[in-house]
């Protein structure tokens, strides 16, 4: 049997090893996976029973027997249960867990293979599950291909999940405008920057939809906030520090709204990976602090812009008619080179949706789901 299981005598919950590790889990955190009657919901899989009411002294007495699928374990409380032992295993890392979606990874100018996929081969759901783990794994992917009617980028972001409304509304159409709201409702050039720092929640992931292009110029632009924050962190450590600890003020004052939160510029995930940026230069207010902290606050801003728009670090590509760019905005940089807006027409659509459409999706599909699109429950 691989890691076999048994009762850690001084706090009465089970032990195994695992590649010269000793692991020791609580009993009351194993009482919560194990397996019964009237212990889950069979269709929503929620527990039915209150986990806050087990005693506080609870303990395992006995393994009445176990395998590499089920452990019988007996319970201080005279109770008796199975324990699913691939699960538990799966959850402490002792096993791979198929379903886990891909760690990031962090890219430059030099990424060989940029992630892509044909619209027409998203109803395979092989080829589907293949198109998330790129963006997975490298937080963004080029679709080319796509239905180009107006406004359908509805029903193209909502098959990976639901489409976010904001005071942007549901879709905003991004092309030169009379008296724009945005600078990107001119033809002027977007440095790098993140979506919406100002919410709360910020949108997880951006679609940019491409219904037109008939201007030379105007090139999209990319730029993985990991790969920034690790070089910002090989070059100065403490520079680095500051972005994940002090809060700035985010705020967007506009005709329709006035939004504001408080944040790092950078923070990380519970693996220590790096997980959201917050950078936009025209939208945010460092507090009052005594100098010697804020210069060297400012110039680990500075160095974050500069890589940040470094060619480094920063691939580009053209939109034409069909492009859908799906974007995560809580990790890539985006923007766009200038373009002469009286030459023709460039519109471009853009929304959001949250990241738990995607893993969720990917999760489905991991488990041997043939769907291709978020699925809607009654």
């Amino acid at each position: 049997m691989v890691n076999p299981l048994h009762i850690d005598p001084e706090t009465g919950g089970l032990a195994l090893s695992d590649k010269g590790r000793n692991i020791v889990l609580h009993p009351l955190w194993i009482r919560e996976r194990v397996r019964g009657e009237n212990i889950y919901s069979p269709l929503s899989n929620q527990r039915l029973y209150e986990p806050a009411e087990f005693p506080a002294d609870l303990t395992i007495t006995d393994i009445a027997s176990q395998n590499d699928n089920v452990a019988i374990l007996e319970f201080s409380d005279g109770t008796q249960f199975e324990l699913p032992v691939p699960e538990v295993l799966k959850e402490i890392g002792v096993i791979d867990d198929p379903e886990a979606p891909p760690i990031p990874e962090s890219w430059t100018t030099a990424l060989n293979s940029r992630p892509k996929a044909k619209w027409s081969d998203l109803d395979d759901s092989a080829k589907l599950k293949q198109m998330l783990e790129g963006f997975l794994r490298y937080g963004f992917c080029i679709i080319e291909g796509t239905p180009t009617e107006r406004d359908v980028l509805i029903k193209l972001a909502g098959r990976f999940g639901y489409v976010r409304d904001t005071h942007w509304g549901k879709i905003f159409n991004v092309e030169k405008k009379a008296n724009a709201t945005d600078t990107a409702y001119t033809d002027l050039p977007l440095p790098s920057h993140t979506d919406n720092p100002y919410r709360e929640p910020v949108p997880g992931i951006q679609f940019l939809h491409c219904l037109a292009n008939e201007v030379s110029g105007g090139l999209s632009t990319l730029v993985d906030g990991i790969a920034i924050t690790e070089r910002l962190a090989l070059e100065s450590p403490e520079k680095a520090a500051l972005l994940e600890t002090i809060n700035v003020r985010f705020r967007y004052h506009g005709p329709a709204a006035i939004l504001e939160t408080h944040a790092p510029m950078v923070e990380r995930d519970h693996r220590g990976i790096v997980k959201r940026i917050r950078h936009s230069s025209r939208l945010d207010y460092v507090p009052a602090m005594e100098k010697e902290t804020l210069d060297m606050f400012y110039a680990a801003r500075k160095r974050l812009n500069e890589l940040s728009n470094d060619p480094e670090f920063r691939i580009t590509f053209p939109f034409k008619k069909g492009t859908l760019l799906m974007m995560d905005n809580y990790r890539l940089l985006h923007g766009r080179t200038a373009f002469d807006g009286d030459t023709g027409r460039r519109h471009l659509q853009g929304c959001y949706t949250d990241h738990d459409g995607v893993t969720s999706l990917y999760r489905m599909l991991a488990n041997g789901s043939q769907i291709t699109a978020v699925p809607t429950e009654a």
